[in-house]
């Protein structure tokens, strides 16, 4: 076969050459896109035409549809025959336009061609909104410079100096960094008190460091045009009577205490709460650790443009109990000399935001506020940045859903209730419980909960109910295990979702189905138009649970798939359903809070 390229820059005389052989036999034609529009590959060989005639190959998809269409009139021109086909490389259609990478897999091959224009769809509503955008702030800033001629015409040296003020920093503001490095260090209580919460903090790490709903994904999304580096530190500690086992760190073979390996930060986390022990009396070293860690001095140790701290525990701090006896034995003096200002001094001087996850909210309280208030009064914080405080169980100091930011979620439980669940039934609507009453316990009432229950068939059981009339009792039917008519029902109850919510879908199964995959499928389609219907949607929030022996992991692990934000658990018992249901729940918290900070941040080291 003879190959020829067809390419802009090639002479005049060349193109007419290639583009006169191109509809030859024998003759491949490799050309960029600008060809694609108004190049009259025509036809003379009769050859060609009893073979089917002209074949063109489109190996990208076009952002523009009428691009596609003119490639396609590239053959059969003038009633000539001819034949057209895409072939595309799926890292050209990640990197692009977003698509997973197992796209085909989740959809059926006639579907395909539907994935790929909803896909173009969303790449070109994102390129307009970012002309959109820019065009505001260049005709912002074009009629801050008339403004600004038009004072200098008119001799007014105050109105021009102000203006040129306000056009000088808009200018600044406008430079993004290309590259910000993350700093994240954990400070986490592993004295005994903490052995009920240890589960829960090395989930809410590894929630924080891995998948679509980490701190990454979340900045990765707020900011597209910012790539960021994290790179996380952590420190166990427990109290001043420990004496050598106080303070368990893990540092580099540098002599660092930050890595950017997030499993072997997890592997850490979970090594050193495995068997939570010390403390003595109520009050810990919270000021200990804090200290110690603001004074990282490791190579590359507190070197990040922004830097974190979190400090996770259920106690009060040595010398800040509220003057309450019998709970503190340094409630008068630190061994080390250390106050909540001398703590405050040392993050303020580092550059260091801290947030204090609680575990025993009411414990804390003291400590929080004393720690906010020297550290929002430090002569060295002009910018009055404050500490943050996360409940992370029931307390009386919660913050309020508006803190916590986002949307509501409207949370749809499917749960399957065939025969093989009846004697397992009370402990999944005992688990389905404590999700309620965690979500109560978190003050989500904005929240609201429907219930798909599924056997053969599916019925809604609940729709649409806010946490405060959530009801607490679910019948049971029992029957066969089909899986495409729960998620019929679930993808309904997702769309009917307001405005104000965005919907998150729990599904609990103990079998498996000959309709999983079609199943999966109509899970898929709802994450694409889900995208499109959500104010302010990325990926459908999908939770599926295995339970028992019997379950079909295979089948359910597909279904979760559907989502990039899809998560496959499994249980054993109702038990562990009870604790897997709990961390749904509380998930999401502390990153959302973590993101927001770390947006703040990012927007003033923009403008400085």
């Amino acid at each position: 076969r003879q190959k020829k390229l067809l390419t802009e820059d090639i002479s005049n005389n060349d193109k007419e050459f290639v583009i006169s052989k191109a509809a030859t036999v024998g003759q491949v034609t490799i050309s960029t896109a600008v060809f694609g529009r108004g190049t009259d590959f025509f036809c003379k060989d009769e050859t060609i035409q009893r073979n089917g005639g002209v074949h063109v190959i489109q190996a990208f998809l076009s952002e523009e549809e009428s691009e596609e269409i003119q490639i396609q009139g590239r053959t059969a021109r003038q009633g000539k025959k001819g034949s057209y086909q895409m072939i595309l490389l799926n890292s050209d259609l990640e990197e692009q336009f977003g698509l997973a990478k197992d796209w085909k897999d989740n959809n059926a091959k006639k579907d395909w061609y539907d994935c790929l224009s909803n896909a173009r769809e969303k790449h070109r509503d994102a390129v307009c909104e970012k002309i959109e955008a820019n065009l505001a702030i260049a005709t912002e800033k074009d009629c801050n410079t008339h403004r600004y001629f038009d004072a200098l015409l008119a001799r007014d040296k105050n109105a021009a100096s102000n203006i040129f003020s306000d056009i000088y920093t808009s200018f600044k503001k406008g430079f993004i960094p290309s590259s910000i490095e993350l700093e994240l260090a954990f400070l986490i209580d592993i004295t005994g008190s903490m052995a009920p919460y240890a589960h829960a903090v090395v989930a809410t790490i590894k929630t924080m460091l891995t998948g679509s709903g980490s701190i990454l994904s979340k900045l990765n999304i707020k900011f597209p045009d910012i790539e960021f580096h994290l790179r996380v530190g952590a420190m166990g500690f427990r109290d001043i009577d420990d004496g050598s086992e106080q303070f368990v760190e893990r540092i580099s073979n540098e002599g660092g205490h930050f890595v950017d390996n997030d499993a072997f930060s997890i592997g850490f986390v979970d090594s050193i709460l495995h068997k939570p022990s010390g403390g003595g009396d109520i009050a810990e070293d919270l000021l200990g650790a804090i200290d110690r860690s603001a004074r990282w001095s490791g190579p590359d140790d507190w070197t990040s443009m922004i830097k974190f701290m979190l400090l996770l525990t259920d106690a009060p701090a040595h010398g800040c109990c509220a003057n309450v006896p019998n709970v503190d034995n340094y409630s008068v003096r630190h061994p080390c000399g250390l106050t909540p200002e001398s703590v405050a001094d040392s993050l303020i001087k580092n550059d260091i935001d801290l947030f204090i996850c609680s575990y025993n909210p009411a414990a804390t309280s003291h400590t929080e506020k004393e720690l906010a208030m020297k550290y929002l009064s430090h002569k060295d914080n002009p910018e009055l940045r404050e500490i943050t405080a996360i409940p992370m169980v029931p307390g009386t100091h919660s913050q309020s859903t508006e803190a916590l930011g986002g949307h509501g979620q409207h949370i749809i439980f499917v749960l399957d209730q065939s025969g093989s669940m009846q004697h397992s039934w009370p402990g999944v609507v005992a688990a389905y419980n404590g999700y309620i009453t965690r979500l109560r316990q978190n003050q989500r009432y904005s929240d609201l909960v429907s219930v798909v229950q599924f056997d053969s068939a599916a019925m809604v059981t609940v729709e649409k109910k806010s946490i405060s009339n959530v009801p607490s009792a679910l019948g049971f039917s029992g029957g066969g295990t089909s899986f495409l008519p729960a998620a019929a029902r679930a993808c309904a109850l997702a769309m009917s979702t307001p405005s104000t919510h965005t919907p998150s879908i729990v599904f609990m199964s103990d079998g498996e189905a000959g309709d999983a995959n079609e199943a999966a499928t109509r899970f898929s389609q709802l994450n694409n138009s889900f995208q499109g219907h959500i104010a302010n949607a990325n990926e459908l929030d999908l939770n599926v649970i295995a339970f028992g022996s019997g379950a079909s992991h295979e089948q359910l692990k597909k279904i979760a798939s559907s989502s990039r934000n899809g998560k496959f658990q499994m249980s054993a018992d109702t038990a562990e359903l009870s604790n897997i249901f709990v961390q749904i729940a509380d998930k999401g918290q502390v990153v959302n809070l973590l993101e927001a900070e770390i947006g703040k941040r990012i927007s003033d080291a923009v403008s400085d």
